[in-house]
This record gives structure tokens, sequence and C-alpha cells, in this order.
């Protein structure tokens, strides 16, 4: 069932990667800081984006190896997929069992069948996270050098792929500090200190970052309530939403407390099996508070990738207890009753997701090449859209974003800031266009125009706002409904190009409409 299980997982992530098609924005602005000339401009610009050194190396090597056509890149995503089912395999192997829980769980869940795929680094964190574990349980099944040597370099490559980490690695440190502690391992529980002293230090360079970037990180962030995390975390335990979230906590809570009478029980008799399962138990239990409160104190608006990594760490935790106890032959049933069920189950509930487009950008960066004159003005509506059309398109008409910014190939949030403290982010806009509609030219809009549901145009004061603060969401909306309104009021004719499309995620499923002539 197992072999059965991973060959099920590897069919839907070739389906995914087979339909996934062209990357979303998040992926291009991760691809474009990855093929920046120099590593020094990576460095420079790590800054703006969500993830730590490693990934963007990680994706500048594979594509110097591979290239960076959609193909080669979703079968980088394909990989990723592979790699959480090796050490799923790897863990299982080295408590002679097979995996049957961590696949069906995460390996058949929609969230990291897409959000593990991407070119972002939530995928590979997860799976190095995935891993950490794993080689923890190895070190306190039996402390080595070379066990504590595997299991540090991990825990800084997985800090370094992702920022999540931040909140589980902590919670492995902590937890084997205790069980040494418990068995008098002194020697191990200081190196123990030594590896915690590192992982700490090698956020420094990230903290000295932040001082740098708290002007314009604000448009980033907002006040984030319990409510909202949660709602998330339900969304991330995958499809359906209503029943997942529940076998998700009943196959928790019923390994924790079987776990907890083992070790009451039997710690006498089996110390190595009661250890493990006590460093499991002790994991959980540190690693979702740490989790939620790191997500709290983030301030950004809550994102169900945001999980992946804890789904990853929840699922090898069920795996590792419930594979310690598969002695209790209606344990063994019940996993396998669970694992066949899952299989059955959740490939039908993601594979409406798992067919569909990411972005319907490139065709509209095609067609644009196609059909675009030279003078004519292509608006990407809104700005964020840049760093897909920056990677996509290259016809020979000028472009801009709304409002204009100078780099487009990467998110910068430091430039919105910019134009959100300026009293009209628009007037070169404004300008431009004018100008492309009374020579004669076509305005494109890739994204659109927006009318107020007011009827007016919403106008914000420079930020902060007085109503709406830094929150650059109402700003983007704002300036959508002020293009909106001056193309209603000065273009003669326009019509809509290319609808938003079947089939696409429509997180980037974005219209196109084209607009001519000029009126006073």
């Amino acid at each position: 069932m197992a072999i059965v299980l991973s060959l099920l997982v590897v069919f839907l992530l070739v389906v995914r990667a087979t339909h996934a098609g062209a990357l979303w924005r998040d992926e291009c602005d991760s691809l474009e800081l990855a093929r920046m000339p120099g590593l020094a401009d990576i460095v420079h610009n790590l800054k703006f984006t969500s993830f730590p050194i490693l990934f963007p190396i990680t994706v500048r090597f594979f594509t110097s190896l591979f290239g960076t056509s959609d193909a080669s890149l979703r079968c980088f995503g394909l990989l990723v997929g592979v790699g959480l089912l090796a050490v799923a395999w790897f863990n299982a192997k080295n408590r002679g069992d097979v995996p049957l829980i961590l696949p069906a769980l995460v390996g058949l869940n929609v969230t990291f069948l897409t959000v593990g795929t991407w070119i972002r680094g939530y995928g590979l964190g997860s799976v190095l996270v995935t891993l950490a574990f794993g080689l923890t349980v190895l070190f306190i099944a039996h402390p080595t050098v070379l066990r504590l040597v595997l299991m540090f370099v991990c825990y800084i490559a997985s800090m370094q792929s992702l920022y999540f980490p931040a909140a589980i690695v902590p919670a492995f440190l902590l937890a084997a500090f205790a069980i040494c502690l418990f068995r008098r391992e002194f020697k191990w529980a200081l190196a123990l200190c030594a590896v915690a002293t590192v992982c700490a230090l090698s956020y420094v360079p990230k903290f000295l970052t932040y001082l740098e970037i708290r002007n314009w990180v604000v448009a980033l962030q907002r006040k984030t309530t319990a409510g909202e995390l949660w709602r998330q975390f339900i969304l991330a335990c995958g499809e359906p939403r209503r029943v997942m979230p529940w076998i998700w906590l009943t196959i928790l809570i019923f390994s924790i407390a079987v776990a907890l009478w083992i070790i009451a029980s039997r710690s006498r008799r089996e110390p190595a099996v009661a250890n493990v399962l006590a460093f499991a138990v002790i994991t959980t239990a540190l690693a979702l508070p740490l989790y939620f409160i790191f997500l709290w104190t983030l301030r950004n608006i809550p994102e169900t990738r945001y999980y992946l990594s804890l789904l990853c760490l929840l699922a090898a935790v069920i795996e590792t207890i419930v594979g310690l106890m598969i002695h209790f032959f209606w344990i063994r049933v019940a996993r396998l009753v669970v694992a066949i069920g899952l299989a059955v189950a959740l490939p039908v509930f993601a594979w409406p997701k798992i067919v569909e487009r990411e972005t319907n950008l490139d065709l509209l960066a095609r067609n644009l090449e196609r059909y675009t004159r030279e003078r004519d003005l292509i608006i990407v509506n809104r700005w964020f859209l840049a760093p897909g059309f920056s990677w996509y398109y290259h016809g020979q008409a000028r472009w801009m974003t709304l409002p204009e910014l100078s780099e487009k190939r990467i998110h910068r949030y430091d430039l919105l800031i910019a134009k959100m403290q300026t009293a009209d982010a628009l007037a070169d806009i404004r300008t431009a266009i004018s100008e492309t509609l009374q020579s004669g030219n076509r305005v494109w809009l890739v994204g659109g125009a927006q009318l107020s549901q007011q009827g007016q145009p919403l106008i914000l004061g420079p930020a902060p706002d007085p109503q709406y603060g830094w929150d650059s969401g109402m700003y983007d909306y704002a300036w959508a409904t002020q293009l909106g309104s001056f193309l209603q009021q000065h273009v003669v004719d326009g019509e809509v190009v290319l609808s938003p499309m079947r089939k696409v995620n429509q997180n980037e499923n974005v219209p196109l409409l084209i607009a001519r002539g000029w009126k006073e």
C-alpha cells in the first residue's frame, strides 16, 4: 500500500507539473531574483523577497543546468514533491517501517500539490523540515557526532530556504535538549546548545536587514486576529475543507494520546521507544504555539501557504508515533484503513485544482507581442503583476505599471511606499495615456480597468491616509478606480479583447482590454 500510495502521489505531481502552465507573479519574482546578473545582486535584493538566501541560490543553480523554460521549472516543483516522498521513506526506513500517513495526509493534500510545487521556498523548506525531524529522531534514538552534524546542517538548510522553520527548529532543539537532560547526557545537551546558538546567529543578517526595511514593510502589515490564522490553517488542511481539518485533528490527538499512554506504561521496558515518543510529543506541544505566535508577530495577511511546513511536521510526528506502535494489531489495521480511504477520496477533491493553470498572463503577453504596434501603450493594472509580465512580455510597445515603478522584475515595496506618499501617483500614467490616444495609437489594459461602486473614484491622501493608514490594498483599489474614471471620461471606444479564462487560477486570471480614441 505504501508503494501504491507513493506512486499515486507521483502521478498527481506529474499531472500538476503538466497542467500548471506558466509561472504566476510570485514565482516570477523568485525566478527574476535568482537570475540576476551576479550573486551580489541577489544578496542586495534579498530584502525584497520572502525567502532566505539558499532558495534563490538553489533556483539559480537549477536553471543554470536545465534552463528557464516553463517545462523545466515545473520539473523543479515535481522534484520537490518527489523529495518529500524520498524523505518520508527515509524516515520510515530508519524505524523499519514504510510511510503511509505522511504521503496520504500531505502528498495527496491539494495545498502541497499546488503551493509545494511553486517556484517558491515553501515546498523545499517543508521537505527540509520533514528531514530535520527524521534526523533528530535518529539522534534521540542513538546520539552520535555524525547524526548531530547532519541534523545541524539540515536545520540551517531549512532555515535558509524558508523563514517559518524559525518557529519549528527551536521546538526540535528544546525537545531534544529536554530528552538529553532527562537521560543525564549533559555532553549532548551542551552540544545542542551550541547548535541552537549557531542557528540563531544565522538569522542575524535578517534582523539587521529589518532595520533597513522597517520604513516600507508597513505596506505588508496589518493587525492579524487568531480567527484569521485559524481559518487559513483549516484551508491549508486540504479539500474537502469541511472534513479534512477534523481528520487531521482527530489523527493528531489520537496519536498524542496513545503516545502519552505508551510513555506512562512502558517507559521502563522500552526506554528507546519512550524517548522518541516523548520527543515527538514535546515537539508538537512546542511547535504549535510557537508557529502561531510567529505568524501573529509577522502581522502579515494570513495565507494558506504559510502553513505547509507546519503540516509536514505534524504529518511526520503522526507517522513516527503510529509507526512505533504497529505491533498493536488494531493500530496497524486502522492506519491501513485511513491510508486507503484518503488515497481513494483525496485525489477526487484535489483534481479540479491541480489541472488549473496558475496564470493566463503569458498568453496575454504573447498576444500583445503579436498585435501591438510600437507606439501603443500597455498599462499593467495592478503593479504587482509586473514580475510576471516582465518575464513573459518581449514586445516593442512601451508598458507601465499602475502606478509606474522603476523596477518591474521583482516586487519592490519600497518603491510602492514612495508612490503611496505622493499626492498624485498617477500623473505620469494619465499623461502617457492621453498622449498615446491623441496620437491615434491604442492603449492596452492588462487587468482591465475598474469603476468605483459609488460612481466616483476613491481618492486617498498621501500615506498614511487618515482612514486607511498604510493599507496598500486600498491604495491599489483607489488607483484602479481613478484609472477607470479617467478612461471613462476620455476614451472614445473600448472593448474586451480577452475575458478571464476557464481552468485558470482565479488568483491571476487577468482580462485584457483595448482603448481607442480621445475625447475632451
